[in-house]
């Protein structure tokens, strides 16, 4: 019987996910490795790498990891499906909702061809529309943008006949860049919560409000805009000659305001407005991001279609609850603890930025092997036990760490790059050039500003 190749590669990847990880119960037990914290790395190394290589459905290990844990005596239920209880699903579910309700009604297209024609016909101008689109998309709908964009950077490629070329890299990749840096300045579902929420088992409860996270990050905004700016300078052809009238053309023929559009502008803005005085008032505005989607289907407002809930992807939930699940059991064994007392040592007597230049590179490595999510699930407990003996307020590493896991250099690293690569528009070698570049202003950007910017607000001391 011969094997094909896809056949070996799946023989590979099997070996890799269910064999490899088993070497580690080689590894003798003591006092501080226990096996408790052993098996816990078997297990949670076969999801992860699960994940990684993707040999089954992503639903697959979220579901068996959890369940792993508890079957084993590694912690107990409370700990392992306490997550559930928490705001972050929730927040995801109805995430997901906005997004396919604004999607369906048109309002997330038209402010993207809206903000092109702003900024100007030339390709830069392009590229810092796109950027402008991702930040008032991201306040409409918080990290939901991505897919909605690659869409419409697709689109825009095919329109000008760029084909696959540098050019179009630039444009796919500016977008997604446009729909995913804002993140890091704008509060969402997904990365600073899921951060904190992993590390309260060593940190402890700890409130961030929107403006907070938006105050902190300020100099993040400039850092989209310089980014996205040198990718068009790398990527900008000659030859190119954009029409304004193009976008505007494009714009017009989405037709006049809908009335499922004004009402969605309308829900969304209430979203905003929500969070934003929630922040001075001290509401636990993460709820709102669950209930304020669901308003989309009461009687009078009638913009949500049942075909909007059963697109959900329930996976990704899984996923999320999966990750929050991980750094939970770790807590409870106590494995950020074990971390930060090796790795101290080695980080004790540095300045801060080479502290944190050591952290970003940890992180940016890590990403080879894990996705920005598993990431935040398996070092968010290690991170903030290592920041609590170094005397560093935990928030600028969850800061830090959502601007590091960013950092990618090839398009398997993190799945919403992927997607943008994944409609072959983009040269790999051009690819792999631009996001060099992106790290480079990343390190610079952050020991230069960012931390600077730190210590005047006092979120870093001493």
């Amino acid at each position: 019987m011969s094997f094909s190749l896809s056949d070996r590669r799946r023989v590979i990847s099997a070996i890799v996910c269910f064999i490899l990880p088993l070497f580690i119960l080689l590894i003798p037990t003591g006092a501080t490795f226990t096996p408790a914290i052993r098996l816990f790395l078997v297990i949670t190394l076969m999801g992860v790498l699960c994940w990684a290589v993707d040999i089954v459905p992503q639903g697959v290990p979220a579901i068996l990891m959890p369940i792993a844990y508890l079957l084993f005596g590694i912690a107990p239920a409370p700990v392992i499906f306490g997550v559930w209880s928490e705001p972050i699903p929730w927040m995801m579910l109805g995430g997901l909702i906005l997004a396919n309700v604004l999607l369906s009604t048109g309002l997330l297209e038209r402010v993207a061809y809206r903000s092109i024609t702003f900024t100007g016909g030339s390709y830069t101008g392009l590229l810092m529309g796109l950027v402008i689109a991702g930040i008032i998309g991201n306040i409409l709908a918080p990290g939901k943008v991505a897919i909605p964009m690659a869409a419409l950077t697709f689109g825009i490629c095919k329109a000008l006949d760029l084909g696959k070329s540098r050019a179009s890299a630039g444009i796919m990749l500016g977008g997604a860049m446009g729909a995913l840096l804002p993140q890091q300045f704008i509060y969402n579902p997904v990365n600073l919560s899921l951060t904190v929420e992993n590390g309260q088992s060593v940190t402890g409860p700890i409130n961030v409000s929107w403006l907070d996270y938006l105050w902190y990050n300020l100099p993040s905004v400039l850092y989209v805009f310089l980014v996205v700016y040198l990718v068009g300078r790398y990527a900008k052809p000659k030859d190119l000659v954009l029409d304004k009238a193009f976008f505007e053309e494009k714009y017009r023929d989405l037709g006049q305001w809908s009335l499922a559009e004004k009402k969605a502008l309308i829900i969304c803005l209430g979203l905003f407005t929500v969070l934003v005085v929630g922040s001075f008032l001290g509401w636990p505005i993460m709820w709102a991001f669950a209930i304020f989607p669901c308003l989309f289907f009461l009687p009078g407002i009638d913009i949500g279609k049942r075909e909007d809930i059963s697109r959900l992807d329930f996976t990704f939930v899984l996923f999320i609850t999966a990750c929050l699940g991980i750094g939970a059991t770790a807590g409870e064994l106590g494995i950020g603890k074990l971390f930060a007392e090796n790795v101290t040592p080695h980080l004790e007597g540095h300045s801060i930025f080479i502290t944190f230049a050591l952290i970003w590179l940890c992180i940016v490595l890590a990403n080879f092997l894990l996705t920005p999510l598993a990431i935040i699930s398996v070092l968010s407990v290690p991170l903030a036990e290592l920041a609590l003996a170094l005397s560093i307020n935990p928030l600028c590493v969850y800061f830090f760490t959502c601007n590091a896991y960013d950092v990618v250099f090839l398009p398997y690293e993190y799945a919403l790059y992927l997607i943008f690569f994944s409609f072959a528009l983009i040269p790999l070698k051009d690819f792999v050039k631009i996001m060099s570049i992106k790290a480079v202003v990343s390190l610079v950007f952050l020991m230069a500003i960012q931390l600077p910017f730190w210590m005047v607000t006092g979120l870093i001391t001493g």
